[in-house]
């Protein structure tokens, strides 16, 4: 029987077909542009419904107005880089204080403005600077530090580490050079200076010159940095996409982190781009960070990079306002019960650009992996349902090359179109279309570019119920890329325990061999199958390839009598894998042999 997961896309569609556009798209497949300095490149996605007013939530339903802060970078589209002219930045402060937001956090400070001039307009919209990236260049550092004072800043900050650090001694270097500027800003009138973080400071790596221990660049800058003069804003957006249990790092670090970035996203840490969302609606547990950094953090600093509009941010200082109230998100699993007809199933395209976007990443669940077409029009992607259905919606999430001109068409067997839906004005982000038609095949058919590239869909969804009498169709054998895929979102550390147990409940549910074979009577149980201990970097590999070969077994495409040779089968194999891995006392020496043995499996099957 067919396992249907409830992924991280579908969670947010959920959420999102009754807040209006979503904008999609990651610039993957555009031409590359430049972006100055160390601010990461942009990643757009979704704008999703309003949570509860701030004015509905009690004092002690989330954070309090001064703690609350939002990255100006979140409206560089409207800022543009540099020193805004006066009437841009007015505007701009104008819509964030409508917000909700009373503290800002600008980026490329000091401005070329006169800190006079620009202190009159944060007044007039009753705003405070709490903190800023810019230049952290020694010969303009006191130019930098006076203008923050000026603005009444305890903190000034950079938009990365302010230094190289590829190498241990690069690192060494980088916090020495940030210790001297806090120093000066410290004994200037400021209180510290503030690192900023993406993912390669997790994960550049090296080995402790002392005790051998592999340690991140972010480690060893914090180790090696004054805390009288030097703090650091975790961005938990990006610590998580590299594979940071955000709670635990900063229970771990907390009184080194006074600051925070306040990203959520979708695909995090998986296959293909995070994209970020308003808070409250991907895949970062945004309570359990919340209530991990209280005792530390001084501002929680909402950023999401390129985001699609104001609404957008209004939406997210709602959250942080209001996050209790409300639970902190909907229901995980709401969206679990009408799966995607497409999903998984056979796709044809007219061209694809490149072998990493092929059709069936349109169909895979994965907000993070598209189809790509060559840049020219018409082009289309049909999928296959297997058997003929009685549409009802099309959902089309597209990334930065969508088309402005397309026509949804069904067929009842692939050689013969019928268009039973017709967009001329398309403007990309994200469409839900509810329409009538019957087929078995579904072709989306693009007639008119809306950029210079070609077409690109990050998922394409179909709903709808059988025609007639037909059987639904077998479902399509997923193999292990399928299951890695979702195994990636799961083992997360950022994965909530609600949306864990909803894995695990609609397995169980659908699966008598997955849950004879794997006990996943409670939660504790699963975190032992799907959970590396101390999430050691090895030990997520073995447990990915383990997981692979059982939810393989659960659909079928393996069977658990399948040879092995030596009269070992593998059923075999995974009764003595399950043994050591839920033993305690197992060894990494343990795990290594069994590890080769899943290795020669997986190549067999």
């Amino acid at each position: 029987m067919q396992i249907s997961l409830s992924s991280a896309l579908a969670r947010r569609l959920g959420a999102a077909l009754t807040g209006g556009a979503l904008l999609a798209g990651t610039l993957a497949g555009a031409p590359a542009v430049a972006a100055p300095s160390t601010l990461a490149a942009p990643t757009l996605a979704a704008p999703t419904p309003t949570t509860t007013a701030a004015g509905e939530c009690g004092e002690d339903d989330g954070l309090p107005d001064s703690k609350i802060s939002i990255q100006l970078f979140t409206h560089v589209g409207e800022l543009g880089w540099g020193t805004p002219a006066p009437e841009t930045i007015d505007r701009v402060l104008g819509e964030v204080a409508n917000a909700g937001f009373t503290n800002v956090e600008p980026f490329s400070q000091p401005y070329s403005m006169p800190v006079d001039e620009y202190k009159e307009i944060l007044d007039r919209h009753g705003l405070e600077v709490s903190s800023s990236h810019g230049s952290t260049d020694w010969d303009t550092w006191p130019e930098t530090v006076a203008y923050a004072v000026a603005l009444g800043q305890d903190y000034i900050g950079t938009g990365g580490m302010a230094g190289n650090y590829g190498t241990y001694e690069e690192a060494l270097a980088t916090a020495a050079y940030v210790n001297q500027l806090g120093q000066y800003a410290h004994e200037n009138g400021a209180n510290k200076i503030v690192l900023h973080n993406h993912q390669s400071e997790f994960t550049t790596r090296y080995p402790h010159p002392e005790t051998g221990e592999m340690v991140s660049a972010w480690q060893v800058i914090e180790a090696n940095t004054d805390p009288r003069y030097v703090t650091f804003q975790l961005d938990v957006g990006w610590a998580a996409d590299a594979g940071i249990d955000v709670p635990a790092w900063i229970e771990e670090y907390g009184d080194r982190i006074e600051l925070l970035h306040v990203k959520d996203a979708v695909n995090v840490n998986a296959e293909g781009d995070p994209r970020q969302v308003a808070l409250g609606n991907g895949d970062i547990d945004l309570p359990a960070i919340i209530a991990a950094a209280e005792p530390y953090v001084e501002y929680y600093t909402y950023e999401w990079d390129y985001a699609p509009s104001f609404e957008s941010s209004a939406e997210s200082y709602q959250y942080l306002r209001c996050y209790l109230s409300d639970g902190g998100g909907g229901d995980q699993c709401e969206d679990e019960d009408e799966e995607s007809l497409a999903l998984g199933r056979p796709v044809t395209t007219s061209s694809i650009d490149d072998p990493s976007r092929s059709g069936d990443m349109a169909v895979d669940g994965n907000a993070g992996t598209r189809w790509g077409s060559q840049w020219n029009e018409p082009e289309w992607i049909a999928v296959d349902l297997g058997a003929s259905y009685d549409l009802s919606r099309v959902v089309i999430d597209w990334e930065t090359a969508f088309a402005s001109g397309y026509e949804i068409q069904t067929s009842p067997d692939g050689e013969t179109w019928t268009t039973v839906h017709t967009v001329a004005d398309g403007d990309g982000f994200f469409d839900n279309i509810a329409l009538s038609g019957t087929g078995q095949h579904v072709r989306l058919y693009a007639t008119e570019r809306g950029t210079q590239w070609g077409f690109s869909i990050y998922e394409l969804e179909i709903y709808g119920t059988p025609s007639g009498e037909q059987p639904e169709p077998e479902p399509v054998a997923r193999g292990a890329g399928y299951w890695t895929s979702e195994y990636r979102q799961v083992k997360n550390p950022d994965y909530t325990t609600d949306e864990l147990l909803c894995f695990l409940t609609i397995t169980r549910a659908q699966s008598d061999v997955f849950d004879e074979e794997v006990d996943l009577t409670t939660l504790d149980d699963a975190l032992q199958v799907l959970w590396a201990r101390n999430h050691d970097e090895w030990v997520d590999v073995f447990d990915r390839q383990l997981l692979t070969l059982w939810l393989n077994v659960a659909t079928g495409s393996v069977s658990l009598e399948d040879p092995l040779g030596g009269g070992r089968t593998v059923g075999d194999l995974l009764h003595a894998i399950e043994a050591a891995r839920l033993d305690e006392g197992a060894t990494r020496t343990d795990l290594k042999e069994y590890q080769n043995a899943l290795e020669a499996a997986s190549t067999q099957h």
